[in-house]
């Protein structure tokens, strides 16, 4: 059997598609009033009418480029933390503050916490969402959602004493949206914290098991993965940027593979790893990254080969899946497609 392959998240926004785009902006200029401010002045219909037409085109695109597990590209996202403060009591949109964050790596305009973090509505939005995207598509599709740390990191808290008791909040309000995703058929589930590579230290106290408690009560048949990449640059080809330590990988290790996770998603294309990692686990499938996501050189077949076949030689292949390091939307779509198409092409050829 072949290599699988998979997406992480994000993809390319279709130009139908108007909503303001934290990746087409840079994140040091986006504002999220700007998207509060779109919604006010669209109708709910024509919004999810061009949302569907954009999945449309992503997901036909992923199937079409021979992705094994897709997602909906996250399109109707403005980008992959904010969309779930969207839905929450206790984030005020409406007046962000400009904060440095990611251990000093960006400045933005973040979401303040300034109420106890509860849902909304009882609505499983999650689930309506994820139901929209297979309804569309012969090939599961991944549902992704961010993690407690990842949320936390990415907002400004004025509210919480105690972060521990903030992140216990978000894990509450987080499995409601993974249990309704588990009953609505959803069967492969995502939780993205690429903070825990920012703050191991916070990761091996409680963060890990509280990803791991978003979890509870799913059910057999589901893959739990947790998407631990080493950060997003500001923009394309930027260099410099201060990525996490990818020797943390090595600290974390044994405890994501002792958690309940299925599969552990890593980057190694913007930064190979010492592949000696890959035997820290025993039991986890790697989702390994196989090409860059913020580069736009495209790799070669044969350099994504040579680097999985160095993978396979430290991971039975039935515990590897390709992936990029983490979600396409900062690439040209002409660019992004080629390289996918090199990345399928790659690991449909191994083991």
């Amino acid at each position: 059997m072949p290599l699988l392959t998979t997406v992480i998240g994000s993809y390319p926004k279709p130009d139908n598609l108007k909503t303001p785009d934290w990746f087409k902006m840079s994140n040091d200029l986006y504002v999220p009033t700007m998207y509060s401010e779109f919604c006010r002045s669209v109708s709910t219909d024509e919004l999810e009418n061009e949302v569907k037409l954009a999945m449309e085109k992503v997901i036909g695109e992923q199937i079409e480029d021979g992705i094994d597990i897709i997602t909906d590209g996250e399109v109707r996202r403005e980008n992959y933390v904010f969309h779930i403060c969207r839905h929450l009591q206790g984030f005020n949109m409406d007046d962000p503050i400009l904060k440095t964050y990611r251990n000093g790596a960006l400045t933005a305009r973040l979401p303040r916490i300034t109420g106890k973090i509860d849902s909304k509505t009882d609505v499983n939005w999650a689930a309506e969402e994820w139901k929209s995207a297979q309804d569309m598509s012969r090939v599961p599709v991944k549902y992704t959602i961010p993690g407690p740390m990842t949320v936390i990191g990415s907002t400004h808290n004025e509210y919480y004493a105690d972060v521990k008791e903030l992140s216990s909040d978000l894990v509450k309000v987080i499995n409601k949206q993974i249990i309704g995703l588990f009953k609505a058929g959803c069967r492969q589930i995502q939780l993205d914290e690429p903070v825990m590579v920012r703050n191991p230290d916070i990761a091996m106290d409680y963060g890990i098991d509280h990803a791991s408690r978003c979890f509870e009560g799913v059910g057999l048949g589901v893959t739990k993965t947790v998407h631990l990449c080493c950060g997003y640059p500001l923009y394309l080809d930027q260099e410099g940027y201060e990525k996490a330590d990818r020797k943390i990988y090595f600290q974390l290790a044994e405890k994501l593979d002792n958690s309940c996770f299925d599969a552990i998603s890593l980057e190694d294309a913007h930064q190979h790893n010492d592949l000696s990692l890959l035997q820290l686990f025993k039991k986890s499938t790697i989702v390994f990254g196989a090409i860059k996501i913020a580069d736009s050189r495209i790799e070669t077949m044969e350099e994504i080969r040579d680097r999985l076949q160095e993978a396979l030689r430290h991971i039975p292949a039935d515990r590897l899946i390709v992936s990029p390091d983490c979600g396409l939307a900062h690439l040209p779509h002409d660019v992004m497609r080629q390289k996918v198409t090199n990345m399928v092409r790659a690991a449909k050829s191994l083991p």
